[in-house]
């Protein structure tokens, strides 16, 4: 086993958190490292089979040194990779070396092993086992049950004479009621448990574990399944976090019970399906401490106050041999305030709204250590919106309907495919990006393009399945409804962005059990919102589990590669196709945008940096799509090293120009660019700025990225006015980069 948290352990940390990409990228760091250890090469080589390199896993598994090849890990490996035709004898070679399949689970964890195991074979009871017997009873409270358990398989003991004498209970001996059942019987005494001798406390620590693990399988094997498959085993915990007095003081004492009943019951039905939950109020100490393990005070609500209190669970968990997974955020800004964050980019918006913080142990908040999710209230009095999605969450995850409401139960029937229930919405001048994101989900599903479709003649039912919209189309702050735009070239000031979605469109339930998904700006904008003007609240106050979006002003690109939201969206769509509960599938995917933004260049700009921060989870984080992942090989991900990646932005000195100090031929090439991305964009001022580049500069040289920025205002077809921006990156001669606000 790798015993180091680091380095050498980070691998298999990752690969056993669900995290295969990542888990590659270190492995081969430590493999290199430490080119004989073959437990490192192991998980290394299966870290390329789960990120979908099959060839490199079967290379990396032939250097394995030929003692190591015989092992279990190696036969392992093999089978996962053997074709069908080898696949039978490896598979009984398996079997052979594990015939309950523990070490195979334990290797593949947290997915299944790629093959179905055979059941455990059953041990009748025999002579042999007779030594066990006084430690039977230890394992469980109803001794009666072990006895049962200890009986099956062997002969039935003759009936007892008539003359048989009945045992005299002893001064410090109580007979227990399976004592007094088999009393009668002579033959039976050798089952029953008269004051057995104190075994070791190592045995009886044993025994202890592998009871616990029983029934947990029991559970696992025999209920629903765990929502995150890594979180079962009780390592991670999640926590429901709130403020008591914020809840009281919006919505009065009956409010507040009512949300606190509901919150009560989905932590108890998350443990139930496998999941460690806790409710927990920064402002009341009691609720605190079964997480931090001691007494906390108060907390006020302040972000850096409550990012210190989830430091401070996280802490008190890990000391405990736990760890904080998901922590889930009950309210909006003014329950459990956003992290206000300096804005990168120059656009509209002073400050980016971010729950990132809350999810890093350090200092940092551009790549996460842990889920955040949040429920919002809403701008409304009432604690309307917030219920029904309580209702909607305890409803999936209890397998019981919210009030009013008939629903199947969880898992009742055989799921659709994923191109019958999930459909992509997006601006005719995305439909290249938007189609290769969407891909990454399925290749079958429709994608409905804005125009010439627009919400006049748009069909619900064309987005309706209840399990994923992915909408890439225009949003504005402030404003109600998403937009389109065209692909062909502007034909004046005159021309409007058409509508393409109004809240009202999502009013049915038709993303009811489902998801929506949106790279719009300000997509995720609470503050004076309610579902009567925002399109992500009326989904989930019309039955949707979970909505993703900008809390500002978002940014992708027209064409490939694939920048910003867009390669952001994509990976995440693709976890969520491999079966990756929602939080999961955006947590994996900040990870690897970070490290293929970092691989092309070298460094996170300002784009990468905002677009990083700028995205919340708004409802479920344990949503999954049922039936995904069911087979098929998994797109390749190529892996990329993930050490240099910045945790903390480091600033890095800007100097804004102006036209007159760039050379005419660079403004010319900017222009071309932006005049693709903005209609106006070859006429309008622009805004230059100018920087090191960190992954060409050498001692002696000057060179530099410069950056040209411009903006322009477009109406829409309700009348209002929507400002676009668009940003190049000239890196020398050559345009590296560019994006434009969704």
């Amino acid at each position: 086993g790798v015993a180091e948290a680091h380095p050498l352990g980070l691998g298999v940390l990752y690969l056993r958190r669900g995290m295969p990409s990542m888990a590659v990228a270190e492995l081969e760091r430590a493999v290199e490292r430490y080119p004989r250890r073959a437990d490192l090469r192991a998980h290394y080589a299966e870290a390329l089979r789960r990120s979908g390199q099959p060839a490199e896993a079967r290379r990396q598994l032939e250097q394995l040194a030929p003692a190591a090849a015989q092992g279990l890990p190696a036969l392992l490996l093999r089978t996962a990779l053997a074709p069908p035709s080898d696949a039978p004898a490896l598979r009984a070679r398996c079997a052979r070396h594990d015939p309950d399949g523990v070490l195979a689970r334990r290797f593949f964890a947290p997915e299944s092993p790629p093959w179905e195991l055979p059941p455990a074979p059953a041990l009748p009871w025999s002579e042999d086992l007779e030594p066990l017997e006084p430690y039977l009873g230890l394992v469980a409270a109803d001794r009666s049950l072990q006895l049962a358990a200890c009986r099956a398989g062997s002969t039935p003991a003759p009936a007892a004479p008539a003359s048989s004498a009945k045992r005299a209970p002893t001064a410090d001996h109580v007979a227990t009621s399976d004592e007094a059942q088999y009393e009668d019987n002579p033959q039976a005494s050798r089952f029953t448990l008269q004051s057995p001798v104190e075994p070791d406390p190592d045995v009886k620590s044993f025994i202890s574990t592998a009871e616990r693990l029983r029934r947990q399988l029991a559970i696992i094997g025999g209920g629903p399944r765990p929502l995150a498959p890594w979180a079962s085993s009780g390592a991670l915990t999640q926590v429901i976090l709130s403020s008591r007095a914020a809840l009281l003081r919006r919505f009065g004492e009956d409010g507040f019970r009512a949300v606190d009943e509901r919150l009560r019951a989905l932590a108890e039905a998350l443990r139930r399906r496998g999941v460690p939950s806790h409710v927990c109020y920064c402002d009341d100490p009691a609720s605190l401490e079964p997480v931090a393990g001691a007494q906390l005070p108060p907390t006020p609500q302040d972000p850096a106050a409550l990012r210190e209190l989830v430091g401070a669970l996280a802490g008190g968990l890990a000391a405990r041999g736990s760890e904080l997974g998901v922590l889930l955020i009950v309210g909006g800004d003014e329950i459990v305030p956003f992290h206000r964050l300096p804005n990168p980019i120059p656009d509209d918006d002073p400050l980016v709204l971010s729950d990132n913080p809350y999810a890093s142990g350090n200092a940092g908040h551009l790549v996460p250590q842990r889920i955040v999710a949040r429920i919002p209230e809403g701008a409304a009095a009432d604690p309307g919106l917030l219920l029904a999605i309580l209702d909607a969450m305890l409803a999936h995850h209890s397998a019981r309907p919210p009030r009013g409401r008939l629903l199947l139960p969880l898992r009742s029937r055989r799921p659709a495919p994923l191109a019958e229930t999930a459909a992509g919405y997006c601006a005719e001048v995305w439909r290249a990006t938007s189609r290769a994101a969407l891909d990454a989900l399925t290749q079958d599903a429709p994608l409905h393009i804005c125009p010439p479709l627009d919400a006049t003649q748009l069909d619900e039912r064309a987005l309706a399945g209840g399990r994923v919209l992915y909408a890439n189309l225009h949003g504005a702050q402030g404003l109600p409804n998403f937009y389109g735009q065209p692909d062909a070239p502007w034909s004046g000031p005159a021309e409007r962005l058409p509508i393409a979605l109004r809240p009202d469109q999502l009013a049915g339930g038709m993303l009811a059990g489902g998801m929506l998904l949106t790279e719009a700006c300000y997509g995720a904008e609470l503050a004076g919102r309610t579902p009567a003007n925002s399109i992500p609240l009326r989904a989930l106050a019309s039955g949707a589990l979970a909505c993703v979006g900008a809390t500002v002003n978002a940014y992708g690109s027209a064409q490939a590669p694939l920048v910003a939201a867009d390669l952001l969206f994509q990976r995440m769509l693709a976890h969520l196709e491999r079966g990756a509960p929602l939080g999961e599938a955006l947590h994996h995917a900040r990870h690897e945008f970070a490290q293929e933004m970092y691989r092309r260049q070298g460094y996170l700009d300002d784009v990468d940096s905002k677009t990083l921060i700028e995205f919340v989870l708004l409802g479920d984080p344990w949503v999954a799509l049922e039936g995904a992942g069911d087979g098929g090989e998994r797109p390749a991900w190529p892996a990329a090293r993930v050490s240099g990646i910045e945790h903390v932005p480091r600033p890095r000195p800007k100097v804004v120009l102006a036209e007159r100090d760039i050379p005419g031929e660079l403004v010319r090439r900017a222009r071309e660019a932006l005049r693709r991305a903005l209609p106006g964009g070859g006429a309008a001022p622009l805004l230059i700025t100018a920087q090191p580049n960190p992954r060409r500069q050498r001692k002696g040289e000057a060179e530099q990225d410069l950056v040209f920025s411009a903006r322009e205002t477009r109406p829409t077809a309700d009348g209002y006015y929507v400002t676009q921006a668009a940003h190049v990156t000239l890196s020398g001669r050559a345009v590296v980069k560019m994006v434009q606000t969704r």
